[in-house]
């Protein structure tokens, strides 16, 4: 009983501490494994698993769709809003049609966005000097622009 109650406190001030472009990631890190999991308990016939993730991953999605700023983010705010908005519709019909193809298509979205922040956040964080890794960080751009 300690342990949890330890491990839960740790989980909230390592939330409360972080910094936003890192609690961005780590939204979307948690709404990858959350669909991974819903897809293996859909895989495993186990519907009360697949439920309980894919709501886990929904209610992360539609986090990340409130929190959008588009005085300061603009038409990328915007896409990503249309983006989101989506994944949420999508991830409703896997829900209906028991799909794992679905979430699986919703998994490759929500990765190439985050794979395009983590690039982003980690490059802005090293104070990019080096060409080549200016124009990885260009690439990322470029690669969330077509997946919306």
């Amino acid at each position: 009983m300690y342990g949890k109650n330890a491990y839960q406190q740790y989980q909230n001030i390592q939330v409360t501490t972080v910094d936003k472009g890192r609690l961005l990631l780590m939204m979307y890190e948690g709404a990858i494994k959350f669909l991974k999991q819903s897809r293996a308990g859909l895989e495993a016939d186990d519907i009360v698993k697949f439920c309980r993730f894919l709501s886990k991953s929904q209610a992360i999605i539609a986090e990340l769709m409130n929190t959008l700023d588009f005085e300061k983010g603009g038409q990328i705010a915007r896409d990503l809003e249309r983006l989101y908005d989506f994944m949420l519709f999508y991830l409703t019909e896997a829900n209906l049609e028991r799909s794992a193809d679905k979430v699986t298509k919703v998994i490759g979205l929500v990765e190439t966005v985050y794979s395009a922040y983590k690039e982003i956040i980690e490059g802005e964080k090293q104070k990019i000097s080096d060409p080549e890794k200016e124009k990885a960080v260009g690439e990322a751009l470029r690669r969330v622009q077509i997946s919306l």
